[in-house]
């Protein structure tokens, strides 16, 4: 699914992919949450797959996995908002009250082990009733090793840390 290995750009994937998973209903999203991706994948995921031109390897399977953690419960035709590409990830977690130390600490991770950790992301932020995420920032930290996605989601967290820490401070002049 990286852009030099598909005819689309991973961003332009990911946004008919979500497109997609918004539409299905809550047993093929059940089936895809309990996907094993270290198994032979569900008919679901293989459908996608086929459909999105999507990697089929653990990694593949893992990230349709998350998406199917994030995608909205309830009616398919229903409004549902997977994929914001102008809320990555980081604030996405910030905004959720994700800690900090736990940000850090997968930061600090080989990127060989961040899938598990990605999954923890994923369930913390459906837990807390997301309003869309940038998902293409979810694609690029597992498939990549490239630092600066790393980067980026440190960045995105403390810029909406900030923010927040600014609003708060300036409520307080107010009432002072």
């Amino acid at each position: 699914m990286p852009p030099e290995e598909n005819r689309q750009s991973l961003g332009e994937t990911v946004f008919q992919l979500a497109q997609n998973m918004v539409k299905l209903d809550p047993g093929q999203l059940a089936r895809l949450r309990r996907m094993d991706p270290e198994g032979p994948g569900e008919g679901d995921f293989w459908r996608l797959a086929v459909q999105h031109d999507l990697r089929t390897d653990s990694k593949g399977l893992l990230f349709v996995r998350l998406l199917a953690l994030l995608t909205p419960k309830g009616d398919p035709n229903g409004h549902k908002k997977l994929h914001d590409k102008n809320k990555p990830l980081g604030e996405a977690l910030c905004y959720a009250g994700y800690p900090e130390t736990r940000l850090l600490n997968f930061l600090a991770l080989p990127h060989s082990m961040r899938g598990e950790t990605l999954e923890r992301m994923a369930r913390w932020l459906a837990a807390k009733g997301h309003d869309g995420v940038n998902c293409t920032d979810i694609a690029r930290l597992l498939f990549s090793d490239d630092v600066s996605h790393s980067r980026r989601l440190a960045e995105t967290y403390y810029r909406a840390k900030d923010k927040a820490q600014s609003q708060t401070d300036s409520k307080e002049d107010e009432a002072a």
